[in-house]
């Protein structure tokens, strides 16, 4: 495989395979190395890459395995909180961003106290949109064990946010 095609196949997936890692490890520097570190074994095995399937699947399967050997070595199993991705670029709409980056603070940290797998499984679900059949073959699960992760993992967010939002009015 020459580079161009290695470049045109891989460059696009870089900024979901980076926020992934990042979501992982919690540390914009590991992710660029679990990054870097994965584009240097994609590119040394390029010539049996075309071999692997789907080349996505493939990515994120070997980006998170590298994620996880990471965080056995700082023995910390936590995904990131907040969004500090976003940038205001419409002062007009600054209450809006707060509002919603507020409620994606929320969200991760409902997250957080999730099961470490069940984090996992909804970050590939929910956030980089990969299909049950996908996270299954990544996490060695059947597709019917992925559905109920998510359905449970949803539930139990969804939960803990009526628990936010109704806080202090009586209800639920």
């Amino acid at each position: 495989m020459h580079q161009k095609t290695f470049l045109d196949l891989i460059e696009p997936l870089k900024p979901r395979l980076f926020g992934f890692a990042y979501r992982m490890l919690r540390n914009r520097e590991d992710a660029q190395d679990a990054l870097q570190e994965l584009m240097m074994k994609l590119w040394n095995n390029r010539k049996t890459l075309a071999t692997k399937g789907n080349i996505k699947t493939y990515c994120f399967t070997a980006l998170y395995h590298d994620c996880i050997d990471r965080l056995r070595k700082r023995n910390r199993f936590r995904l990131v909180t907040g969004s500090d991705l976003i940038e205001i670029e419409d002062k007009v709409n600054v209450d809006l961003y707060f509002e919603n980056n507020d409620l994606i603070r929320q969200i991760r940290e409902a997250m957080d106290n999730l099961p470490y797998k069940q984090k996992v499984i909804l970050e590939l679900r929910d956030f980089q949109e990969f299909d049950y059949e996908e996270i299954a073959k990544m996490m060695n699960m059947t597709v019917n064990a992925v559905r109920v992760t998510v359905a449970r993992s949803r539930a139990a967010i969804s939960e803990k946010m009526k628990k936010e939002i109704s806080y202090g009015t009586g209800t639920l």
